[in-house]
């Protein structure tokens, strides 16, 4: 079912966030931000510059995946529903920073359980993270799930503003409350958009050298946009036919080495199968000979 939709454009854009704030105001509704920490610029930096961060959670935080909290989601609760303290955000949706929602009654501790609870993804014995906090996500899986199912995406929330990356989107919540596990997770079968699939690819890709190779990945940041170099090495994955979770991470680990990463033997052959080449450079790059990556 469709959520409250309005097309892009300047002032259908500010006549649709006015009007969101306006009605959670009238409902004496509370405000949270979800907010994105990859997003360029990272949106945190900016409301901790304005102080603005006087009540918030950091998700990843004291969780499963506490090692990667400097690129987890965070939970920022607002003083009141005076959409000027973000204004900054609101006008920048393209960035990509997050999205907003209210409910009667904000309580953290409750909110962080309730999303740390969808946050991890378990299957096939493999863990991955759940996106929600990219407002592109949840907005497609909000829109593409019935009404009846958003509580157990939404719990405890009455209504969200999302920029599905076109337009702003509201979703009202039909019974805000608790949905404590286990739980049916109807957004997690629904196909992704080509373009969000690439960024959700990316993020686990990103998640994943930090938790693994952190101190390699903080110095190619220094001198590379880590996005930018993965939109690189996923760009290899694709001309290359390599897209096992295997190889994807074999690639990584080893092109984060400066030296290993020019090595010549990472040319396909000429009517080289995928397969083949990846097993060749396994040979190759694990040769005594061979630098061993970190």
């Amino acid at each position: 079912m469709q959520g409250r939709i309005v097309p892009s454009g300047s002032i259908s854009m500010i006549d649709t966030v006015q009007d969101w704030f306006d009605e959670q105001q009238a409902e004496q509704r509370q405000l949270l931000l979800i907010l994105d920490s990859l997003a360029k610029p990272n949106p945190v930096q900016g409301l901790f510059a304005s102080d603005l961060m006087q009540q918030y959670v950091n998700l990843y935080q004291d969780s499963a995946v506490t090692e990667m909290a400097e690129v987890g989601p965070w939970l920022v609760l607002l003083s009141d529903s005076n959409s000027e303290q973000i204004r900054s955000l609101l006008d920048s949706p393209a960035q990509n920073w997050g999205w907003l929602a209210s409910a009667e009654q904000l309580d953290l501790t409750l909110l962080s359980q309730h999303w740390r609870e969808r946050m991890l993804i378990e299957g096939q014995g493999q863990r991955s993270l759940y996106r929600f906090q990219d407002n592109r996500v949840i907005a497609h899986h909000l829109r593409e799930i019935e009404e009846i199912q958003r509580p157990l995406l939404l719990g405890p929330l009455s209504s969200a503003l999302c920029w599905d990356g076109q337009c702003w989107q509201c979703f009202d919540n039909p019974r805000p409350g608790q949905s404590p596990a286990p739980f049916e997770t109807p957004w997690l079968a629904i196909a992704e958009p080509e373009t969000v699939q690439h960024h959700i690819s990316r993020h686990n890709l990103e998640l994943w050298l930090w938790q693994n190779h952190s101190k390699a990945t903080a110095d190619l940041a220094e001198t590379r946009l880590l996005t930018d170099w993965l939109d690189q090495q996923l760009d290899k994955a694709r001309r290359w036919n390599w897209l096992a979770e295997q190889q994807l991470h074999f690639l990584l680990l080893h092109q984060l080495d400066p030296a290993l990463a020019e090595h010549s033997a990472w040319a396909p052959a000429e009517h080289e199968t995928p397969e083949a080449h990846f097993a060749r450079i396994s040979t190759v790059l694990s040769s005594p000979n061979t630098r061993k990556p970190f």
